[in-house]
């Protein structure tokens, strides 16, 4: 992992940026044509050849018709814009006539019952003798409160909660809990990643902390990938575990220059033992239902956090092509993959944040009450821990596989 150690990027953007783009085509908007409402049943046809706009109303029941066309929701509202001979659509948060910023801008409004601030946090004790040093270490390191924090600009539609528990297995997962969303970290999941960390740290290289903390920041994130989904109707093709993979490396690289370098850095020492020999040993072998599971294989989960970090930022991460982490057949790819999760998240999360809360998450020193060493907190005395002594798990029981989920059909 030396090709990631002392990474920095350079700034990629605030997660929010498209909001202001969108402020100003609305604002150039406002200031040719006069404010007007569409009525119910009422629609709007735009030629694209011709640009004519010719209003329309629906004959009968529109709910019959809107499953007939296959049309769908365009969310808090959209913006349709000429440019040339094209016509163009972007989904855009709802604008409040009149309320404007001090760059004179429009101010986006949040979707009735959307507010920032709806995660909540909750250590529950555990019961295992073995597990409450390692609770009461995350209580006074105040780990989900930061957790808490860094996700407060997301305005949520209702309560999201993230705990940490005892659970008798290594794992983590999302789901709806009597009905309400919750992210649930269990403990021994979190033991591991403790008893997994570097033991030396020379100049230079992957501190325990930020091995330790980059890992539980990507797999909560990745959770509360899960959770977005859920709560926001994200449409989703393709693996959901895959999707919040993405989600959970484009909040680490949005913290910008030497803090999103360790936060790669640290999320990728999970995968460590997979490729730490992909010189002198690149065949890997593995059971063939392994390539069954909803989850990639730890490798190809390795390869694509690289290749979004590459290419987000090409040149302050040119040695991971350099020194092989990254292929040379992947590489070219990398730029056109993270520029696709870039509009995606811009399209269907970006219009639930809150920006100026966002931009204080982004100029906060977080995990500052982590210490730069950590103990690992005593093993298993009971039972069979699924992990012990070994270095890295196994792909089919790989420790960043989620429960099934019973929230959406898109979730499982």
């Amino acid at each position: 992992m030396s090709a990631l150690q002392g990474k920095s990027i350079s700034s990629i953007g605030a997660i929010v940026g498209i909001a202001s783009i969108v402020s100003n085509l609305a604002v150039a908007q406002s200031q040719t044509l006069p404010p007007a409402t569409i009525a119910d049943n009422d629609s709007i046809y735009i030629d694209g050849k011709t640009f004519a706009i010719t209003p329309g109303r629906a004959k009968g029941d529109t709910s019959a018709q809107i499953e007939a066309l296959g049309a769908r929701d365009l969310g808090p509202g959209a913006i349709i814009f000429r440019s040339g001979e094209k016509l163009y659509i972007v989904a855009a948060p709802v604008l409040v006539p009149g309320a404007r910023n001090q760059s004179g801008q429009n101010v986006p409004a949040p979707v009735e019952n959307d507010r920032p601030n709806r995660v909540t946090v909750e250590y529950v004790v555990p019961k295992s003798a073995e597990l409450q040093e390692l609770y009461g270490m995350l209580r006074e390191h105040r780990v989900l409160e930061d957790m808490q924090g860094i996700l407060s600009p997301f305005r949520l539609p209702e309560e999201l909660t993230i705990k940490t528990t005892e659970c008798g297995m290594v794992n983590s997962w999302y789901s709806r809990e009597n009905s309400k969303p919750t992210v649930t970290i269990c403990y021994e999941l979190l033991r591991h990643i403790l008893q997994s960390l570097p033991k030396k740290t020379a100049p230079g290289a992957i501190t325990p902390k930020d091995a330790a903390v980059g890992q539980f920041f990507w797999l909560t994130t990745h959770e509360v990938g899960h959770a977005m989904f859920d709560l926001f109707k994200v449409p989703i093709f393709g693996h959901a575990e895959d999707a919040a993979d993405n989600f959970a490396g484009y909040i680490m690289l949005q913290f910008g220059k030497e803090r999103a370098g360790r936060l790669i850095a640290g999320g990728a020492w999970a995968w460590r033992m997979y490729v730490a020999d992909y010189r002198t040993n690149p065949i890997v072998k593995t059971q063939l239902a392994g390539f069954a599971s909803n989850h990639g294989q730890p490798e190809e989960r390795f390869y694509n956090l690289m290749c979004l970090a590459f290419g987000a930022d090409p040149v302050t991460f040119a040695d991971l092509t350099q020194d092989g982490y990254l292929p040379p057949n992947r590489a070219p790819s990398c730029r056109f993959e993270y520029d696709t999760l870039a509009y995606a998240f811009h399209r269907e999360i970006s219009p639930h944040i809150d920006q100026q809360i966002a931009r204080q998450v982004l100029d906060t020193a977080w995990f500052s009450n982590v210490p730069p060493t950590l103990a690992p907190p005593p093993p298993q005395r009971h039972g069979v821990d699924r992990f012990a002594g070994r270095a890295a798990p196994k792909p089919d029981s790989e420790r960043f596989r989620s429960a099934p989920r019973t929230c959406r059909p898109v979730q499982h």
